[in-house]
Parts: structure tokens; C-alpha cells; sequence
């Protein structure tokens, strides 16, 4: 299982994922190991795949070839998407179509090892960019009316919280850096405890911000995560804070306490 995130942000984009890699072969699990689920291209690009390992690699190999035949130079953020699709639904394609051929012997299967969606983070014509390309690869910008996007098995957990942060931290604008780092670190880990099993640590976090008037991609060190972790901590501490408010105003409504007026002389 895997949980992929990504935010548009308005000084950048940030992108995160868990690190737990399950391991099987003919839908028999065998066993969950650690990895980093992002990969940076050429310093600029943060791509995150959910689905098969060798599909993800080959998504990266053609990315990474768009890109440096310049491909994207001077294009709009849908003539980038339609660019991208392009160069990597041939490899999804062939898939398919050999799910296709082999479904009738090994049934759902033949699916379950083919079915990939992947955030890919970029810059296209010096404007940060995230695009979501679904099981066919139709691609979807994260925009300021939506700007985040989850993928994985872990989806269905994230998309709610995500919704709920934005809510209370950023209804009609898009985050921060700082803040879309927040919310991704404490959407992980909201994830990590709330899943029943897949989805799990490490954390990795990577952002594509502006440095020296280029876009580059940054994986935030452990300490710095760290900082995050601890931040999202807080903010649940003060939550059962709150909770421990409403409970005593509970017990005082409860208990019908009678405050006589002062008397007038």
C-alpha cells in the first residue's frame, strides 16, 4: 500500500509520501520494506508513483528525457501535461494490453499488477506546476480551488483530512511553503496510525522552491522533518486541550451550578 501527497503552494510545491514497500507475487504478500516512494529528476522534477516498481522506473526514464531535450521549454501548463502523458502512457499502454491477454488465465490479478497513478512536480515555463495522472494516465493540474492531490491506497484516509486542514488553515488561498509542509507531515502520520496496515514510516518529504531564481528540488533532512512531526503533536495536544474545556463547561451545565447575583446596597 502507499500514500502519496502533493500541495501547491503559493511560494512552491510539496510533495510527501510514506515508506513502506510490500513485496509479493501473485497477490500473496510477502514482505513490507522501507523506501523512499520519491524520486527527484534532474534537481527540478519530484515524481511519486503508486502501483508497479518497474512501470514507476520507466515513467522516470521518460520524464527525465522530456526534460532534458527540453521538451517543456516555453509551453503552458496543459501543453506540459499533454506532453507528459504522452510520454509515459506507452509504457502504461503495453501494460494494459498485456493485462488484457493474460486476465482470462489469472483473472483481477492481471489488473492489480498494472494499475499505477502518479504527481509529478515541475516547473513548466518557470511556473511551478503539479499535475495527477490517473490509471490511464489522464492527467488533472492541482489548482488554487483544489490544491492538493493524494494517491494510493492510503487515498482514502488522506482526502478527508487534507480536506479538513484546508478548512481550518487556508479556505480561500492557497498555503505556504511552511504550512503545506505541515499539513502533508501531519496527514502522513495521521495516515500511519489510522491505517490498518501498509502504510508506513519512514516519512519523506520533498519540495520544488525557488533558490538563486531557479526551481529546485529539496528532500527536508530528518531534523527538519522532525520539526514537523513534532508540530503536528502540538497542534493534536491542543485539541485534547480543548476537549478537556468543553468537558468541564459540560460538568458545570450538568451539575446546574447557581451563581447569585450580586447584592445591591
Amino acid at each position: 500500500m502507499t500514500l502519496i501527497i502533493g500541495i501547491k503552494c503559493k511560494d512552491g510545491i510539496v510533495m510527501g509520501a510514506d515508506g513502506a514497500a510490500t513485496l509479493g507475487a501473485m497477490g500473496q504478500r510477502t514482505i513490507l520494506q522501507p523506501m523512499k516512494k520519491l524520486e527527484v529528476i534532474s534537481n527540478s522534477i519530484i515524481l511519486g508513483v503508486s502501483g508497479p516498481v518497474g512501470l514507476g522506473q520507466r515513467f522516470k526514464g521518460e520524464i527525465q528525457s522530456v526534460w532534458e531535450e527540453k521538451k517543456l521549454s516555453g509551453k503552458k501548463p496543459f501543453e506540459g501535461m499533454t506532453i507528459l502523458r504522452q510520454a509515459i502512457w506507452k509504457h502504461a499502454q503495453m501494460e494494459w494490453k498485456a493485462a488484457a491477454l493474460t486476465r482470462p488465465a489469472i483473472g483481477s490479478l492481471a489488473i492489480e499488477s498494472v494499475a499505477c497513478q502518479s504527481i509529478i512536480a515541475l516547473p513548466v515555463s518557470k511556473q511551478p506546476c503539479l499535475f495527477q495522472f490517473d490509471h490511464q494516465c489522464a492527467p488533472e493540474e492541482a489548482t488554487e480551488h483544489l490544491p492538493f492531490v493524494s494517491i494510493g491506497r492510503g487515498q482514502n484516509i488522506a482526502d478527508p483530512f487534507l480536506a479538513f486542514l484546508r478548512r481550518i488553515f487556508w479556505p480561500v488561498k492557497v498555503p505556504s511553503l511552511v504550512s503545506g509542509i505541515f499539513a502533508t507531515v501531519w496527514t502522513l502520520e495521521h495516515a500511519i496510525k489510522t491505517n490498518p496496515g501498509g502504510v508506513a514510516n519512514p516519512k519523506q518529504i520533498v519540495t520544488l522552491q525557488k533558490t538563486n531564481g531557479n526551481w529546485q528540488a529539496r528532500e527536508l533532512p530528518n531534523e527538519e522533518l522532525e520539526e514537523h512531526i513534532e508540530a503536528s503533536a502540538r497542534a493534536e495536544r491542543h485539541l485534547a486541550d480543548f476537549q478537556r474545556i468543553m468537558s468541564t463547561k459540560e460538568q458545570i451545565a450538568d451539575e446546574k451550578i447557581f451563581v447569585p447575583e450580586p447584592k445591591r446596597s
